[in-house]
């Protein structure tokens, strides 16, 4: 406690008379929509044009439906009136719609991309660790980054929960949590249909959603989308590169490199078809059955945003360093000057690369990215008694992924059919009740099931076709690739947690549970083909670093086991109905895991496997304080949140010098206190205000051990800074120096440095909502949303992420009491060119850095009749 209230002493007295102020200049606010239940949003027809008052929001973080201003959690809601607004259709979108919150596509390691809350995103670019927010649609959680590539539509809300959030969502929520309802039918039959164009990337959808009431006991939605994108948001500036320098490789032939002219001008001309069935089945009062299934395929004609923002040696330099193996290779199509464009480097390998390629299929003849998707959920509602609800949830995902691309963003050198997929099944049940005394109580149980694999088939060096060898198997003679891995991964998790609710008096509640998880993982790891076995074979009698790579053959077979005890406490005061003020002590974890690396590295006789590819789960702990209100008979609304938590044995990507190879460690504890504040007045009939802002200050409170990057200590790299170099040192089990351009195995102490994305975030919007004549209305929307520049990433000069402002605009036109809607939408207006991350480009010289590319200016236009 100390801790919280050496942060927060004084910012708590303040938060708590601003409240008492509050209530005491309003009087005791009317209940909002007093005599009306507020329908949940599972529960709410398709999308209706609406009036510009502000309504009740009601919301689940609890696991039962309340007021927003009920719920003592910090969170952000958007129904379906501003998931339209914008357009909202991409998970990522919400980076530039709410602070605090940032979600970005990417390929390869990176797992599908990132999620990150109030700073606190997956910092282990491995397909081992899971994501440390919880993505939930429609009650079953994903923890895996593939799902941002799943379209959004005939959504009811989104609900983002901040802050850890283990009681009510279970494992890997330590950040918080992004909860997506659909729409389910209600008693009517009603639907809608949509049509729209984005013109930048030539981008024609359609979308409906209907609701048929079958009899006064069954009612089905069905509702799809379908995506048909012939542009893109992103041009490739790669072109074919006969005639530039071939020495690629000593073993090459003049057919090899440079790469064929097969490839896309841009990116990602998306094709998506999704699809839902609803059904909604209540045969008594008492009982009640929602089942949904939701099907996706989504294929891009690349994986991941990430381009080349800089170059070392200038635009037209080196961006391509083979580790010694063949030197640095210019590329002069590059135009990496430090600066931002909407442009993506995708050359592709040579025609031979492709035909002799084992792994790929008669299809594979140009990069994607496709992601196939199924969801089934069922939800079982059964009151028990009048005080005692009992409520069942059921989920299946069946899920592959796979992508064909490059990872070095020049030549195609470093290049890769892979992939992912798996199926997980999970369980839950909770009983809660509702006594009408002081007293009350929630109890459940959680199981989950998943199995998972990795199949990577990489070329890193361009060595030309491998040559017949005993070395490996016949079936990769005459292939490009460099090494072949397969992981096989299975989990097994449950929970049981329990919550109670005392009703001290009528204005003051204290709240408290606790869970606890027991989590078991295998995998398999297996090197089905090296290539270099040919030039470093174990009968030698090398030693057996000398191959970096795990020989043919080798296989891992890891296991590992964590538990963990999350308890909560909350105390919240409610001086009158509609203002309350709360105070919260909150844990909880991320799960350990099984690394499945970008390579198995060759660790030798010495090293430890079952430490070296397996890590410890996370752990946070920490205060948040608040206070949220509807005042002036609902015509304000506002909260505010401060928090203070603490994360421990953060999972990070560290070089392990001895295996020439990043794996994941637990090697790092983090501070994450901050303030944030959202405002939304509706200052007439048809003008209704928005704000929002937030203040992350995120560090390291621990980190001794922390990577130096490329060539810090090296007095050649461009980015040599004396001052920095001084900060490297060798590791223990290192013998090289750090000065030297080879050094792979020197740390610095991070501890106290601060990290990550900006830590100021603020949006502004407004919504003139006004009537042109009987029948129709004309609404206005704007909202800017401005990033303050972010922090170094391990010290390193050139890795904050930019500032940016982004401009979202929106002019409608519907008719009140009629079907017809019309829309004109504008997604980042002012083309602000910005990226999410910055980091070392692979394979590339020290300052060849790339960036994870935001969305440019999008124009949409859009029809949507209702019924």
């Amino acid at each position: 406690m100390r801790q919280l209230f050496n942060y927060l002493g004084h910012s708590g007295r303040t938060l708590t008379g601003l409240a008492t102020v509050l209530a005491l200049s309003v009087g005791v606010p009317a209940a909002a929509q007093e005599g009306v239940a507020p329908q949940s949003p599972s529960e709410q027809p398709a999308a209706q044009p609406r009036s510009q008052a502000i309504d009740t929001v009601m919301v689940s973080a609890r696991k039962t439906e309340e007021r927003a201003i009920d719920t003592p959690v910090a969170l952000a809601v958007m129904d379906e009136t501003q998931i339209q607004r914008y357009n909202t259709t991409d998970i990522t979108q919400l980076s530039t719609q709410l602070p605090g919150v940032e979600v970005s596509k990417a390929s390869g390691g990176g797992a599908g991309g990132n999620f990150i809350i109030r700073g606190i995103g997956r910092q282990a670019s491995d397909y081992g660790a899971e994501q440390p927010v919880a993505f939930v649609i429609d009650g079953f959680s994903f923890t895996r980054g593939h799902m941002s590539s799943v379209g959004f539509f005939d959504v009811a809300s989104i609900q983002v929960l901040k802050g850890p959030q283990t009681l009510f969502f279970g494992k890997n929520s330590p950040a918080g949590v992004i909860a997506v309802t659909s729409v389910s039918p209600g008693d009517e039959f009603e639907g809608f249909a949509k049509l729209s164009y984005e013109f930048r990337s030539e981008d024609p959808t359609a979308e409906f959603g209907v609701s048929i009431p079958v009899n006064d006991k069954l009612a089905i939605r069905v509702a799809g989308r379908g995506q048909f994108m012939q542009g893109g948001y992103y041009k490739n500036t790669s072109s074919d590169l006969i005639g530039l320098p071939r020495n690629l490789s000593p073993y090459e032939t003049d057919a090899l490199y440079p790469t064929n002219p097969n490839q896309f001008k841009s990116q990602p001309q998306t094709k998506q078809y999704v699809g839902r069935i609803t059904a909604r089945f209540e045969p008594t009062d008492n009982f009640d059955a929602t089942l949904k299934i939701f099907a996706a395929d989504s294929r891009d004609n690349d994986a991941g945003a990430a381009a080349v923002i800089a170059c070392a040696d200038g635009i037209g330099g080196n961006p391509y360093l083979s580790t010694g193996f063949f030197g640095n290779v210019a590329d002069p199509t590059q135009t990496c000057d430090g600066k931002i464009r909407w442009r993506r480097h995708s050359t592709q390998p040579p025609e031979a690369w492709f035909a002799s390629n084992p792994t790929l299929d008669d299809n594979d003849t140009h990069y994607y990215n496709h992601f196939r998707n199924l969801l089934t959920t069922l939800e079982m509602n059964w009151q028990v008694s009048d005080d005692l609800t009992l409520t069942s949830v059921s989920g299946y995902w069946d899920y592959k992924q796979s992508e064909l691309t490059q990872y070095d963003y020049t030549y195609g050198a470093v290049a890769s059919k892979q992939g992912e997929g798996g199926r997980t099944f999970s369980q839950e049940l909770r009983l809660r009740s509702d006594f009408d005394g002081p007293v009350n109580f929630m109890i459940g149980g959680f199981y989950e099931n998943a199995s998972r694999y990795l199949d990577a088939p990489v070329q890193i060096f361009p060595l030309g076709p491998a040559p017949d060898s005993g070395e490996y198997p016949d079936f990769y003679n005459g292939s490009f690739l460099t090494y072949h891995q397969y992981w096989d991964n299975k989990v097994e998790s449950w929970s049981v947690f329990a919550e109670m609710r005392w009703d001290i008096t009528d204005a003051l509640e204290l709240s408290g549970g606790v869970r606890y998880t027991e989590d078991n993982r295998s995998a398999t790891g297996v090197q089905l083909f090296n290539r270099l076995d040919q030039f470093f074979p174990e009968v030698l009698g090398l030693p057996d670093t000398a191959n970096p790579f795990a020989h043919t053959g080798t296989t891992y077979d890891l296991t590992r086991s964590f538990h963990n005890t999350s308890p909560q406490v909350t105390l919240s005061w409610k001086p009158v109905d509609d203002l309350m003020v709360y105070a919260s002590y909150k844990t909880g974890f991320q799960a350990a895991g099984i690394s499945n690396p970008g390579t198995i590295g060759n660790f030798g006789p010495t090293v430890d496997i079952q430490d070296t590819l397996t890590f410890d789960g996370s752990t946070v702990k920490g205060f948040e304080i608040g206070a949220k209100g509807s005042f002036f008979d609902g015509i304000l609304t506002a909260d505010m949140a401060m928090y203070y938590m603490k994360y421990s044995s953060l999972q990070v990507a560290v070089f392990n010098p001895v295996t020439t190879n990043f794996t994941v460690q637990n090697a790092a504890a983090a501070i994450n206190k901050g303030v944030e504040a959202n405002l939304l007045l509706q200052a007439s009939d048809e003008l209704q205000l928005r704000l929002a802002g937030q203040y992350n200050d995120l560090k390291y409170d621990s980190f001794p051990e922390a990577q130096c990057y490329a060539g810090q200590a090296d007095p050649n790299a461009s980015t040599y800074r004396p001052e920095l170099a001084a900060l490297c040192r060798v590791a223990a089990d290192v013998t090289i120096q750090c000065a030297s351009p080879a050094a792979t195995g020197c740390i610095q102490d991070l501890s106290g440095q601060r990290y990550g994305g900006g830590p100021f975030q603020i949006s502004a919007g407004f919504t003139y909502d006004v009537p042109v004549n009987n029948s129709w209305n004309l609404a206005l929307s704007g909202d800017v949303m401005h990033n303050s520049k972010g922090r170094l990433a391990i010290r390193q000069p050139g890795s904050a992420v930019p500032a940016r402002t982004i401009i979202n605009a929106s002019l409608r036109v519907y008719q009140v009491d009629g079907p017809w809607e019309f829309s004109l939408i504008c997604s980042n207006c002012a083309n602000d060119h910005y990226v999410y991350s910055i980091q070392d480009k692979p394979l590339g010289k020290t300052g060849d850095l790339t960036g994870q590319l935001g969305m440019p200016r999008l124009v949409t236009i859009q029809t949507t009749y209702r019924w």
